[in-house]
């Protein structure tokens, strides 16, 4: 009998720390639903104030495949990082011929907020010395075919700011 007790609580004990280890608690996900139609990589970068001041270091790469249908484009960032501001920098593929954003998805643990269609660009805006937008198709393109830089999209203010910090924030917001 004794036995059989301790092995019911060393099940029930595996059993609740294996239910309650979630591997991207503490992490931001950006979902992008997009049409990026040659293999690119997208370079995020982050910073974890206000600032918009970007730099390599506070940056990581995530690899697309192309596909000329809109495809889920899934950016994770590093483990306990929550960045404030994002720029998202869309490859240096000189092949590309445009990238087509239909919706962004922010999530962290059980929140998120989404963007779609032209609500991408009340939260980004464009870098306008490299990049078009038609923003009612959700078009991005190089200003000039022959530049090495991608599109960009930068925060468009205090915008994303602020619902990045509502989505961390322990309170829900409605």
């Amino acid at each position: 009998m004794k036995k059989f007790i301790t092995t019911l609580y060393l099940s029930a004990s595996f059993f609740l720390i294996s239910c309650n280890k979630d591997p991207k608690t503490n992490v931001l996900v950006v979902d992008i639903d997009a049409v990026i139609q040659t293999t690119d990589s997208i370079n995020t970068y982050y910073t974890t104030n206000n600032s918009i001041e970007f730099n390599d270091p506070q940056s990581f790469w995530t690899k697309v495949k192309g596909s000329k249908k809109n495809q889920k484009i899934q950016i994770t960032f590093p483990d306990s990082i929550q960045p404030n501001q994002i720029r998202l920098d869309f490859g240096r593929n000189i092949k590309q011929p445009e990238i087509i954003v239909n919706e962004m998805k922010f999530s962290y643990k059980k929140k998120s907020f989404d963007a779609k269609g032209e609500e991408v660009y009340f939260l980004f805006r464009v870098d306008e010395s490299n990049t078009t937008v038609n923003k009612l198709t959700g078009s991005l393109k190089r200003k000039e075919k022959t530049q090495i830089v991608g599109p960009s999209l930068y925060p468009n203010g205090d915008k994303l700011y602020k619902k990045l910090n509502q989505l961390y924030s322990e309170k829900l917001h409605k």
